[in-house]
């Protein structure tokens, strides 16, 4: 098989590489474990928003998918500001034409304001997500949001302010679904590949009309037209352009395309793209070098699960769970299904680990959205945070599921890529309940460990601190003749023995944004011996026993180029 041949020999696989579930055995130095503790803070906080989509009673399955969230520093003071995306949900036009989207600055200490009007990002389309990146390599953060049509690209200009990019060609003016960034070409600019969902006529349709579980509601996603994903090239300037016939992207057929994801599959430089697609067959669309896309999932063994079936898929998020230098690929899905673990074998193809990691039958009665593995408890493994949500409020007169608002998970990495449920750990109760979307990850108070938020369907968004005490580093990248941001870097640290890897990605979980840093939990009193950073276009450069200090600032460039 040629796909099959090109794809082993561009991967050059190492035995780092080779790997499936006989890892679950393996042996690894872990970090002295915190026990995370998060805290909801989002009273305190000062965050007022609350999202809202549609009718009460959702009628149309437009008003189901809810919004996204984004943690980035929009005004380069060094902290993170967080970004709501929403939808109209007014009784009448005047209220519904108001604008929803929401920027709230951080002023230190757990405070936040609404700079929306004076940022100019209080965008009133019926918003979906969101992703971050420096589209044009001037050190300031850029903010696309995805809308049932027309997309938005907002350009930083510095200080908390931003201009729309009218005529840019990102507006994309269908449902678009999530977002990722990625210097796909090697040129130097992020370009932007964009999920859609499907099409819909409302004036040729009845709301609801479709059965789930003996109860009315509304229908789709299947019946109904899918939309075509697209990949925009950068092209300077706040310009972009359609290449999705020329680089490949048009010869998959239309799908429901719902989460996007960017992942080096074939660690050669080159940024791959996986999409999650509703009750279709998964992408995955393999980079040639700048030159064009090859979709290979189904040879990967990213289409379906384990089954041959075709999975609701929604959230992605990938990460080096077992800390041997290769990521696993996490989705989230329906109620009465499971998530699933995809972990690179030993041909450099996909095998589905999700039972073995303890996360098969603990999802199965839940509905996920946004994920992400992140170390909650800084002990240098990657652990896993899942936001759980139904869509057909009608479930709640249903005894055969859990209800419309779910609990959130978080699942703790034992070490060797076997999960253990520590929801515990998150805030209980019935008042902590939602119907759960977007969620992403970040330090927020600037303590070192990573706090998250999440955004509730047709609610308030839930702001957790979290409160592990431990030992944590923070690598921010600036790239000289890669995007400045780093987008698709790979930064890896050596401490106690123990390498640690992390990826800086645009656009991921659903439809959401984390923070475009690399987050370290450190073994208590270990030595950090280095650094090593893999630029994007394969690059990679070593920074020998770097200055121990919380946050550290690389520039390409200024390490020791690895050959």
């Amino acid at each position: 098989m040629p796909l099959q041949r090109s794809f082993i020999n561009r991967a050059g696989l190492s035995p780092c590489f080779l790997f499936g579930l006989a890892f679950f055995a393996g042996v690894g130095e872990r970090g002295v474990a915190q026990d995370p503790r998060f805290v909801d803070v989002t009273q305190r906080s000062g965050i007022d928003f609350t999202h809202s989509c549609g009718s009460a009673e959702k009628n149309w399955i437009f008003e189901v998918n809810g919004g996204g969230v984004a943690l980035f520093d929009c005004d380069q003071d060094g902290d993170l500001d967080v970004y709501f995306v929403n939808s109209p949900g007014g009784k009448d036009a005047e209220e519904a034409a108001k604008p929803v989207n929401a920027l709230y600055r951080n002023d230190g200490g757990w405070r936040f304001s609404d700079i929306t009007a004076s940022s100019g990002t209080g965008d009133p389309g019926w918003g979906s997500g969101v992703a971050v990146a420096d589209i044009d390599n001037d050190g300031l953060l850029d903010l696309y949001v995805t809308n049932r049509g027309p997309n938005v690209l907002y350009r930083n200009l510095g200080g908390g302010r931003f201009k729309r990019l009218d005529g840019s060609g990102a507006d994309v003016p269908v449902w678009s679904t999530s977002a990722s960034f990625a210097d796909f070409d090697a040129d130097g600019l992020v370009d932007l590949y964009v999920a859609n969902y499907l099409r819909i006529d409302v004036a040729r349709r009845r709301p609801r009309g479709c059965e789930y579980k003996g109860l009315s509601i509304f229908c789709g996603p299947g019946g109904l037209e899918a939309e075509a994903d697209v990949l925009l090239k950068n092209q300077g300037g706040g310009k972009f352009r359609d290449v999705s016939r020329e680089w490949g992207i048009d010869k998959v057929p239309a799908s429901y395309g719902l989460g996007t994801l960017v992942v080096d599959v074939g660690r050669d430089g080159r940024p791959d793209i996986i999409v999650a697609n509703d009750t279709r067959a998964n992408f995955c669309f393999l980079n040639n070098s700048g030159k064009g896309f090859e979709e290979a999932a189904l040879f990967l063994g990213l289409a379906y699960n384990d089954y041959g079936i075709a999975q609701a898929g929604m959230g992605l998020a990938s990460g080096d769970v077992f800390s041997r230098g290769v990521e696993a690929v996490f989705m989230t899905h329906f109620e009465d299904d499971t998530n699933t673990l995809y972990l690179p074998g030993s041909d450099g193809l996909y095998d589905e680990g999700t039972f073995p990691a303890g996360l098969g039958s603990t999802s199965y009665r839940y509905l996920g959205w946004g994920t992400f593995f992140f170390d909650a408890e800084g002990d240098g493994d990657l652990d896993l945070f899942v936001a759980n949500g139904h869509v057909a409020p009608q479930v709640d007169s249903l005894r055969s599921t859990i209800g419309y608002r779910q609990k959130n998970q978080l699942f703790l990495n034992g070490g060797r890529g076997v999960f253990s449920d520590g929801s515990r750990f998150l805030p209980g109760g019935k008042g902590t309940l939602h119907s759960s979307r977007g969620a992403a990850y970040g330090d927020l108070d600037g303590d070192g460990d990573p706090d998250i938020v999440v955004s509730n369907i047709d609610d308030k968004p839930t702001v957790l601190e979290n409160r592990c005490s431990g030992r944590w580093l923070e690598v921010r990248l600036r790239g000289k003749k890669v995007n400045r941001a780093a987008v698709g870097a790979r930064v890896s640290v050596l401490c106690g023995g123990k390498r640690q890897e992390r990826t800086i990605q645009s656009g991921m979980s659903w439809a959401s944004q984390c923070e475009l840093s690399a987050r370290f939990g450190l073994i208590e009193g270990a030595t950090l011996e280095e650094i090593q950073v893999a630029w994007p276009g394969g690059a990679t450069e070593v920074f020998e026993k770097p200055a121990v200090r919380s946050v550290i600032k690389l520039v390409e460039g200024s390490g020791k180029r690895v050959k």
